[in-house]
């Protein structure tokens, strides 16, 4: 999976919840204080990166994301787990489940997964 920026990956969310989207529509949707030519310009690098391809419509580009957005937030939190739990899932839960207040349907949830990853082990 090819890597990028947490500004890569807001511009990548905003692309997957419009499913493409002109340089213009992903600009007003991420909220930014930053200027319409910094968002260009990100969006033209990603673009040379091959996370994003882009069809003309008229005077302007359409841009779609390249990547799949389950496999770059499986991406992000392996990352995530690296970098701020030493590579422990073990840690990760713990931090994650002792500082959020799960619903019982979330436990439940979560439960099921833990069944399932002990029978396909």
């Amino acid at each position: 999976m090819k890597s990028f920026t947490d500004k890569e990956f807001e511009i990548l969310t905003v692309l997957w919840e419009l499913q493409e989207g002109s340089v213009q529509e992903v600009h007003e949707k991420l909220n930014t204080t930053s200027r319409y030519t910094t968002t260009l310009k990100k969006i033209q690098i990603m673009y040379d990166k091959g996370l994003l391809d882009r069809r003309k419509e008229g005077k302007k580009h359409i841009y779609i994301p390249k990547v799949d957005q389950k496999k770059a937030q499986v991406s992000g939190i392996k990352k995530m787990i690296s970098g701020l739990f030493g590579g422990s899932t073990v840690s990760f839960a713990q931090s994650f489940l002792g500082n959020t207040k799960p619903t019982k349907e979330e436990l439940e949830a979560i439960k099921e997964m833990i069944k399932k990853m002990e029978k396909d082990a």
